[in-house]
């Protein structure tokens, strides 16, 4: 596998641009959004239900989001989407430019997208496999996941420059502007790929995903252990707190901790995409895992600025290690006509993880500090994988990516190939 095989398919590369272009629409306008609404209220309660308002709709379209992906063509449930975060990019701009100043609309918004955004991931992350060859899929993850982390450090910075220059109803067009441009991207690709149960209905069609993900040792043991990391993780929530309190080192410092995160993961995704991992895969789990934890521990217990921000970074890549492997094998072991419901469902299990892993690290902080909730939560992430590693020899076991589709392991059928790239499969 070269460096950039995934990119050799021309219905990938059209793809992986409507991808970048969705992502650094959402860190442009999440960033301005915030920013926005603090300076109209004035009120850190206001920023938290900004967070609450993208959650909700989250939670509530998550089960509905995984049944469309499986039942209807999944470019055009994409594209549909992408018309919806272009009409709350939109409405946030008429709201800037007609000067109002209550943040319920902006609430609004902010729901608009986040349902938006729920029907827009797992319809990707279902439509991404017919695209290329399965041995390109390794490559085509780690280098999607490499342009989020890039697009989450980009995105913030250009929102800012924009916000200076031209006030924020420009930043919020030019997020219009990208989600517009990832629909038209996704226009270009080629290939279909409509989930193979289109005629099952009621509640169990509903809740399919939740149900495969209970029967099947191996997405049971990477969905549950980034669910229990993420809520004993949540420590970097406590960043303000960490910058002016303990490292001081003010804003300028924030901004560098805060990327320093992103920095990481941005690396381990290239790492990752120049050299795969190709043996001992369900072991790079679990060290991805201590590492993460043990770095956390670091950081709670550094006062040292630079140490906090290689420690920082190094959690961050840990975290991209585990993400691109977990992302992985469950492609892999789902069939296709279950894609979109499992990954509906597991993007609701990382969604959780960051709300309540934020709030846990809040409370913890509340009674004992913020350094020693840091190191709290890294303790448990370590105890997480320690207890992961005996309740689930399945993962432990798995040696090579592709292993993931033996019936051994729970897999499903590889993902039918593109005309083009195998001789079957459904073009525009």
């Amino acid at each position: 596998m070269t460096a950039f095989a995934a990119f050799r398919s021309g219905d990938f590369r059209w793809f992986y641009a409507a991808r970048v272009a969705n992502n650094l629409g959402t860190n442009i306008m999440l960033p301005t959004l915030g920013w926005q609404v603090y300076a109209l209220t004035r009120d850190p309660f206001a920023l938290g239900m900004v967070g609450l308002a993208v959650f909700v709709p989250v939670l509530l379209s998550t089960l509905p989001s995984g049944q469309a992906a499986d039942r209807f063509e999944r470019r055009n449930v994409y594209r549909v989407f992408q018309l919806v975060l272009t009409s709350a990019a939109v409405l946030l701009t008429a709201c800037t430019i007609a000067g109002v100043t209550s943040a319920l609309p902006f609430f609004l918004a902010a729901g608009v997208f986040g349902m938006g955004k729920t029907f827009s991931a797992p319809s990707a992350q279902a439509w991404m496999p017919r695209l290329l060859p399965l041995q390109d899929l390794p490559n085509a993850v780690a280098w999607t996941s490499s342009a989020f982390q890039l697009t989450a450090i980009a995105g913030p910075a250009v929102a800012g420059l924009i916000i200076a220059g031209s006030g924020e109803a420009a930043a919020y067009g030019v997020a219009a502007g990208s989600y517009l441009a990832s629909f038209v991207l996704a226009t270009l690709v080629r290939t279909r790929s409509r989930g193979g149960d289109t005629q099952t209905k009621g509640l169990a069609h509903l809740l399919g995903g939740l149900t495969f993900i209970a029967r099947s040792p191996l997405i049971l043991s990477v969905t549950t252990m980034d669910l229990f990391a993420g809520l004993l993780g949540g420590a970097t929530a406590l960043l303000p707190i960490f910058a002016t309190e303990i490292l001081h080192v003010g804003e300028a410092g924030f901004g560098v901790l805060r990327s320093a995160l992103a920095v990481g993961a941005l690396a381990a995704g290239t790492v990752i995409a120049l050299r795969p991992l190709r043996r001992r895969v369900g072991l790079w789990t679990f060290v991805a895992l201590a590492v993460f934890g043990v770095s956390l521990v670091v950081f709670g217990l550094s006062r040292s600025y630079m140490l906090s921000v290689v420690a920082l970074t190094v959690m961050g890549a840990a975290r991209m290690v585990g993400a691109c492997v977990r992302q992985l094998l469950i492609q892999l072991s789902t069939p296709d006509d279950m894609r979109g419901r499992v990954s509906s469902a597991n993007m609701v299990f990382g969604s959780a993880s960051t709300e309540l892993g934020d709030m846990e690290a809040g409370f913890v902080a509340s009674l004992a500090g913020a350094a020693p909730a840091a190191v709290i939560g890294g303790a448990g992430v370590l105890a997480v994988g320690g207890l992961w590693l005996w309740l689930f020899p399945t993962l432990r076991r798995i040696d090579r990516i592709e292993d993931a589709l033996s019936p051994t392991f729970g897999g499903g059928e590889e993902p039918a190939r593109p005309a083009a790239l195998a001789g079957r499969g459904t073009s525009a």
